[in-house]
Formats: structure tokens, C-alpha cells, sequence
């Protein structure tokens, strides 16, 4: 059965701008046994689209798996050591098999000039993905 689930977001169409000003995004896909500890200690918050913030960073991917697992995806911006823009905004939707999942800002956040996302996909045979920071 598939499941598309947006995190953290109100639901939107997906529509990547990539313009010269966009950063990329530095994003890893793990397997994990268990987040819970971790999920306690780093909850996180939303913005809002703001008036001329941009698309600043984009980040995609997928992974299979022949067996169900417990997948986490860890999405940095800026992808270097640094600051990038004020973050105003972010969306991350994931496709997978199951719909069991979670998604938390563990480090930056919005208006600051870094973020760190992490998102949990648990008992999936497959995980994809598209992310947006939006930012001034």
C-alpha cells in the first residue's frame, strides 16, 4: 500500500524553482533500530512563506529496500559549514510503503540561518523524498 505523507507542512503541490541563488542541501539515509530517546530531547517547530523569501535550498532522493526498515533521513542546510539565508519556511514531502513516520527541526531552526531536519520513516519498503527551505 502506498502513502504519500507531507511532514511538517500544511499539504501543497510540489513545485521546485531551482534558480542560481539556490544552495544544495546536504541529506543522508540511514537505517536506524530505534529514535524514540532521541525524538523526546529535539522537538521542533514551522514557519510560515514570508513576502520575498525564495527558494534557497533543494534536496531529493530515494532508497529501496528488500526487506521493511526503519529508515532516518538527515537534511542539512546550508550543505556546508556556514550560514546561509534567514530560514523562513520548509517543506519536506516523503513517499513510502508504510505510514508510519515523524519529522523534527533538531538543530537551527526558523529564522535563524541553518537547519537541521530529521525524518523517520518506520517498517517501509521504499522512501523518497523532496525537501525546500525557503529563506530571505
Amino acid at each position: 500500500m502506498n502513502h504519500l505523507m507531507c511532514f511538517l507542512l500544511m499539504i501543497c503541490a510540489v513545485t521546485a524553482n531551482e534558480n542560481s541563488d539556490s544552495v544544495s542541501i546536504t541529506a543522508k539515509i540511514q537505517v536506524v533500530e530505534k529514535a524514540d530517546d532521541f525524538i523526546l530531547a529535539n522537538p521542533g517547530s514551522l514557519g510560515e512563506r514570508v513576502d520575498e523569501d525564495r527558494i534557497v535550498g533543494v534536496a531529493r532522493g530515494s532508497a529501496n529496500w528488500m526487506s521493511p526498515q526503519n529508515a532516518q533521513h538527515v537534511l542539512n542546510y546550508p550543505a556546508n559549514v556556514g550560514h546561509g539565508a534567514v530560514v523562513s519556511f520548509f517543506s519536506v514531502f516523503v513517499d513510502q510503503s508504510s505510514n508510519l513516520s515523524n519529522g523534527f527541526i533538531i538543530n537551527g531552526g526558523i529564522g535563524q540561518r541553518h537547519i537541521t531536519i530529521l525524518i523517520e520513516a518506520t517498517n517501509t519498503f521504499y522512501f523518497n523524498y523532496v525537501a525546500e527551505i525557503y529563506g530571505l
